[in-house]
């Protein structure tokens, strides 16, 4: 899977440390069989873990940001070794398993969306409910006691890798673990946002963590995943009511934390513009065949960043609100280019992406949509910081409702 990296600002010369971490990264790239990749993937988790604990972040941001312009198949493959050792930290001997797990929660409501801290019987609900119906018998699950956003999630490579091993370590221990809500970020409020309940799980070395892993007793066949994210659904649903009410709600299938943060990254932009609709018909009482859209592409240092769907109303050029459509993984349509100066009205248009955002809003019954074929720079709000979205002309335009709507301007789309 494609992931865009941290910083691409920085193309500057590998440092030291960064040198043979990259050069790994290419060697196993270019192994020529499952033989060879096992002995340089070996390496280069070893290489990994000591950088993990002893928080260089620098080296590996570094690292990706020379391979992504330098050698795309070796940064990929860097970025995958980061990510599983993050979220499975080696914890005792080697004979038990452990894996940095995220539950992830669309949402949204004209009120603000629960985040922060919940309270001891609701973690044992939930606990019991994710053993019951996505974990494996031979697994051992450990949750905090928190309702992150996503602003509330580690921000570094090396601040999750502390987080999985101190909840790994409890998971291993059959342990409590509660997270210090005080110093965690505050809550941005959206419209449609993410969720997540976090946790670890601990399996022993070889077993399955999963239920979609494990073979039935009758007849042998493994659940799919789809038979185990409905189970989830239906009685995680119900639960999640209790803590977030007032929200309208969809469980997504609980994973590792990058796999599932980037999942629930794709699905939250889809929901969000189901969210757009339906709110904008309800604040503004006014059928969907009465909304424009104007979906424009945003491009940064030569690459598609990001379409945003600006909403006006018919007969108006302003824009009500609009929704920020992110690029995410292997969506980048365009190979990197280490040369900035491009014009950006020369960058070419990713189809698929485009077409999914036209297909979605004939879907919630949106029938003016305009297909910009101009290029945007990423424009903010110089007072608020707020995206500028496009109207049906091509104008930038701060999103605000309309002042006799029956909700505040205050409400932001994610």
């Amino acid at each position: 899977m494609r992931r865009k990296p941290l910083n691409t600002a920085s193309r500057s010369k590998l440092s030291k440390y960064a040198k043979p971490l990259a050069n790994l990264a290419i060697l196993l790239a270019d192994a020529g069989s499952r033989l060879e990749r096992r002995f340089w993937k070996k390496k280069l988790f070893a290489a990994l873990a000591p950088m993990l604990e002893s928080r260089s972040d620098t080296t590996l941001v570094q690292t990706l940001d020379y391979l992504y312009s330098t050698n795309y198949r070796a940064y990929d493959e860097l970025a995958f070794a980061i990510e599983n050792t993050v979220e499975s930290p080696a914890i005792g001997d080697g004979s038990v398993d452990v894996l940095l797990l995220a539950a992830p929660i669309l949402a949204w409501s004209t009120y603000n969306i629960p985040s922060g801290k919940i309270d001891e019987s609701t973690v044992a609900l939930f606990t019991e409910l994710l053993h019951k119906n996505v974990l494996s018998e031979h697994s051992h699950l450990v949750l905090t006691n928190m309702l992150f956003s996503p602003d509330q999630l580690p921000e570094s490579y090396t601040s999750a890798a502390e987080l999985a091993r101190q909840l790994g370590q409890a998971a291993v221990d059959k342990a409590l673990v509660r997270i210090d809500t005080e110093n965690l970020p505050a809550t941005q409020s959206f419209l449609s946002d993410v969720r997540y309940l976090i946790g670890a799980i601990a399996v022993p070395s070889g077993q399955p963590a999963f239920k979609w892993q494990v073979e039935s007793h009758s007849n042998g066949v493994l659940l799919s995943k789809e038979e185990v994210l409905e189970n989830w659904r239906v009685v995680g649903s119900q639960a999640l009511q209790k803590i977030m009410p007032g929200c309208l709600l969809e469980l997504m299938l609980p994973n590792g934390l990058y796999n599932a943060c980037r999942e629930a990254e794709k699905e939250a932009r889809a929901y969000s513009v189901r969210a757009s609709a339906a709110f904008l018909e309800s604040a503004l009482d006014v059928p969907p065949q009465k909304i424009c859209a104007s979906v424009g592409a945003f491009v940064d240092r030569g690459e598609i960043e990001e379409y945003r769907i600006g909403f006006s109303l018919e007969g108006s050029p302003d824009v009500v609100h609009g929704v920020v459509w992110p690029l995410i993984g292997e969506e980048y349509g365009n190979e990197p280019d280490p040369v900035y100066e491009r014009d950006i009205e020369s960058e070419p248009d990713n189809p698929v992406i485009r077409s999914k955002i036209e297909a979605l809003l004939k879907e919630v019954g949106i029938r003016k949509i305009t297909v910009l074929e101009e290029r945007f720079p990423l424009e903010y709000c110089e007072d608020c910081g707020s995206p500028l979205y496009p109207n049906p002309e091509g104008e930038l335009m701060h999103a605000e409702l309309p002042e006799d709507s029956e909700l505040p301007n205050t409400m932001q789309l994610h």
